[in-house]
């Protein structure tokens, strides 16, 4: 689980915010090397809560072919998409070393969630390029590149249609303007728990965005879009 996190905790506190499903994914050491021991704890758990529990793979582009093949086995098991952090994999978004594991994603339809935001390794224009070279493949933009890019990702994302930002750890004031400008059907809301409160990160969203139908997309409709084509 994330941060060493049980399954339990994490659904205590979905269940106190009234949430009724997360993406959950490998994170630290599980992320950066230990790929399969992290993909293997979130199934697990995915497994044990269908439900609530959905689990996005792991992969360090830096292991090639083995990278590849532990990215397909996950798929295999049940993940429903590919997480990716350049900052603690060592790799900057503009490194073909990551294209073998996003032809794979694209080819099986799963989504790629991106940390963004850290410079120089993930930067909102650096996903939109990844973006426009696999214009069938579906990105999830982490953090919307907060803190130091977040005045990049309107102009990134209204550059492509296959990009969604994610809003976890971002001020309210930057999520309610992204609504604004990119429009509700491409914001997507996430906790980043357990480094995060769930509660404040709902609150940072419902505070701002008023429409019930605007709502519905961000805290639920887009991300059933993303994982199942609803």
């Amino acid at each position: 689980m994330t941060y060493s996190r049980a399954a339990g905790e994490l659904l205590r506190e979905m269940d106190a915010q009234s949430v009724s499903g997360a993406v959950i994914t490998a994170a630290d050491r599980f992320i950066a090397v230990r790929n399969r021991e992290g993909n293997d704890l979130v199934l697990t758990a995915a497994a044990e809560h269908p439900d609530r529990l959905f689990a996005f793979a792991a992969a360090n582009p830096w292991y090639g072919g083995e990278a590849v093949e532990e990215l397909e086995r996950a798929f295999g098991l049940g993940a429903l998409g590919l997480k990716l952090h350049p900052v603690l994999q060592g790799f900057t978004l503009s490194d073909d070393i990551v294209l073998p594991l996003l032809e794979l994603a694209v080819e099986q339809g799963k989504p790629v969630y991106v940390h963004t935001g850290t410079p120089i390794s993930c930067t909102p224009f650096q996903l939109t390029e990844l973006a426009m070279r696999y214009p069938r493949g579906t990105f999830i933009m982490g953090h919307a590149a907060y803190a130091d890019f977040w005045n990049d990702v309107v102009h990134s994302v209204s550059c492509v249609p296959n990009i969604f930002v994610e809003t976890s750890q971002h001020l309210a004031s930057v999520i309610r303007t992204l609504v604004e400008q990119i429009g509700a059907d491409r914001v997507v809301y996430g906790s980043d728990s357990p480094l995060a409160s769930m509660a404040v990160e709902i609150e940072k969203i419902t505070r701002y965005v008023r429409r019930a139908g605007d709502l519905e997309l961000i805290l639920g409709a887009n991300l059933r879009r993303i994982l199942w084509k609803e």
